[in-house]
C-alpha cells in the first residue's frame, strides 16, 4: 500500500468504519467500535506495549456483548472474518461442542497408528468468537468452568508469566502461552447476576449492554428496508478503501517494537476521567455500588488502551488529549449502561435490605452508647473504633471480629481516597454512609457523621 494521506486516518478512518459496519449490521454503532479494537489490539499486541512500573501490558481488548436475540449480534461477526483476512489473523468460533479443542486434545492417527496432539484454539487462533456464548454463565458445568479459568489466564498480559496454559493429556504435558482476544457476544442469561458477583470476569472484558424497545425493532426495520437494492460495487469500492487503510496502519507499527509514551499531563488528565466514570457510581444501589467499583478498578486499563489505540490509528506513539477525549466518548456510554444494567441486576432483595438496615441500626445505637458513657472518646465525638467491634459481635450472632468490621466498613467513608486529586468522590463518599474515620496517633477513632431518615 502506497503512502496515506492524513486525511484518510484518524476519526475519518473510524468514521468510515462506523459506516462499512452499518451495511453489516443495523444499529450496533458500539458493538462495531469495540470489535475494531479489538482487531486491532490483537494485530499489534505482540510490539505495541504500554509500561506500568516494570511490567509490559499489552494492548488487546476483549468484547462482551449482552443483547436480546435478533438484534444483529451474529452479523457483526461477518465483518471480523473481513478485517482478519486482511491483515492476516486467524478468526476462529468456538461452541460448546469445541470445548475439548481450546487447549489441545489427542487423537489417533491411522496413518502413524499412534495418539497424536492436535493444538487447541488458544494455541492458534488470534481472535475467538462466540455468537452464543451464554453456556459460559453456566457455573456448575464443566465447559463454564474450564472456558472460564483459561479466558481469564488469556487475558493476562502477554508479556507476563501467568499468561500461561498447561493440560496434562497422559503422562504428556502440554503448555504454551495464549494470545488470543475475544468476541463473547449472548442474550441476557439466566445467571448472569451470579456471574458478576462471584467472578471478576466481566470486569476483564469491555462488557456492552443494550437493551432493545419494539420502538428500536421498527426503527432497524426501516433502516434494512432503506438498504434494498444497495448496489455491490458501491459498498465494495468503500470496504476495499478501510481494508487498505486498515493494512496500512498495522504495517505501520509491525516492522519493530514500540513502547508507547503517556506523559506526565495525561497521567492528572486521565485520573480526572477516572474520577468523572467513578462518580455515577455513587448513584447506584449499596449492592449494585460495590460491585461497580471493582469495574472502577479496570478503569484505567480500558481508557488507556482505548487511547493508545487512537494514538496508533493515527500514526502516533505518544498519547495527547485527543487520545484521551476519543476514550471517554467511545466508553462513557458503555459505562452508563454498565451502571443501569448491572444495578437492575442487583436490586436488593427484602431480606438483603432489612440486613442492611440492622448494620446501620445497630453500629449507630453502639456508637451513641459510647458516647454517652465517655468511654474510649476523643474531642467529645470520636469514638475509638475497635471499641465498638465487641458489642457489634453480639449484635450479629456473636460473629468474628473480622465481619463486624467488615460491617462497619460499609457504613464507613473511605478514608483513604486522595482528596487532592479525588475531590468529587470524597463528597460523594458520604451519601450512603453513616461513619468518618480518623487516625489520633496510631489508633483509628470513628465518628457519626448522620442519622438514619
Amino acid at each position: 500500500m502506497g503512502v496515506m494521506r492524513k486525511d484518510e486516518i484518524g476519526d475519518i478512518f473510524i468514521d468510515d468504519f462506523d459506516a462499512l459496519f452499518a451495511n453489516y449490521s443495523i444499529s450496533n454503532q458500539t458493538y462495531g467500535r469495540i470489535l475494531l479494537h479489538v482487531v486491532l489490539g490483537q494485530a499489534l499486541s505482540q510490539n505495541v506495549y504500554y509500561r506500568m512500573g516494570k511490567r509490559k501490558i499489552d494492548i488487546r481488548v476483549h468484547l462482551l456483548l449482552i443483547k436480546p436475540q435478533a438484534t444483529g449480534k451474529g452479523a457483526g461477526y461477518n465483518i471480523i472474518d473481513v478485517l482478519s483476512e486482511k491483515i492476516g489473523l486467524d478468526f476462529q468460533t468456538l461452541t460448546k461442542t469445541t470445548d475439548a479443542g481450546l487447549e489441545g486434545t489427542k487423537v489417533y492417527d491411522p496413518t502413524l497408528k499412534e495418539e497424536v496432539i492436535v493444538d487447541g484454539l488458544l494455541k492458534t487462533a488470534d481472535i475467538i468468537g462466540m455468537e452464543e456464548a451464554s453456556p459460559i454463565f453456566d457455573l456448575t458445568s464443566d465447559f463454564s468452568k474450564m472456558v472460564m479459568t483459561n479466558m481469564q489466564i488469556t487475558m493476562n498480559s502477554l508479556f507476563d508469566s501467568d499468561c500461561k496454559i498447561s493440560k496434562r493429556l497422559g503422562t504428556q504435558l502440554i503448555e504454551f502461552k495464549p494470545h488470543a482476544s475475544f468476541v463473547l457476544t449472548s442474550y441476557p442469561p439466566d445467571k448472569l447476576a451470579e456471574k458478576i458477583t462471584k467472578t471478576g470476569f466481566l470486569d476483564r472484558m469491555i462488557t456492552v449492554f443494550e437493551s432493545v424497545t419494539l420502538a428500536d425493532r421498527l426503527e432497524i426495520l426501516k433502516k434494512m428496508t432503506e438498504m434494498l437494492n444497495m448496489k455491490e460495487e458501491d459498498f465494495e469500492e468503500k470496504k476495499q478503501s478501510f481494508l487498505g487503510r486498515l493494512e496500512g496502519i498495522v504495517n505501520f507499527f509491525t516492522r519493530g517494537e514500540y513502547c508507547i509514551e503517556i506523559p506526565p499531563e495525561i497521567h492528572s488528565t486521565l485520573l480526572r476521567l477516572i474520577e468523572d466514570f467513578a462518580m455515577q457510581v455513587f448513584d447506584a444501589s449499596p449492592k449494585a455500588r460495590q460491585k461497580l467499583e471493582h469495574f472502577v478498578t479496570r478503569l484505567y486499563e480500558v481508557l488507556i488502551k482505548l487511547s493508545i489505540h487512537h494514538a496508533l490509528i493515527n500514526l502516533r506513539t505518544i498519547v495527547d488529549l485527543s487520545d484521551l477525549l476519543y476514550a471517554r466518548m467511545t466508553y462513557l456510554p458503555i459505562w452508563k449502561n454498565l451502571i443501569i444494567h448491572v444495578e437492575s441486576l442487583l436490586i436488593i432483595d427484602p431480606s438483603e435490605r432489612a440486613r442492611r438496615n440492622r448494620i446501620i441500626a445497630d453500629s449507630i445505637r453502639e456508637y451513641d452508647r459510647l458516647i454517652k458513657q465517655g468511654k474510649h472518646v476523643k474531642e467529645g465525638r470520636w469514638v475509638r473504633r475497635s471499641s465498638m467491634i465487641p458489642s457489634l459481635q453480639a449484635c450479629w450472632d456473636n460473629c468474628s471480629a473480622g465481619t463486624a468490621d467488615n460491617n462497619l466498613n460499609t457504613i464507613t467513608k473511605s478514608k483513604n481516597i486522595d482528596i487532592e486529586i479525588f475531590k468529587k468522590i470524597s463528597k460523594l463518599d458520604e451519601k450512603d454512609k453513616f461513619f468518618e474515620t480518623r487516625d489520633i496517633g496510631q489508633t483509628t477513632y470513628i465518628k457519626k457523621i448522620k442519622e438514619i431518615a
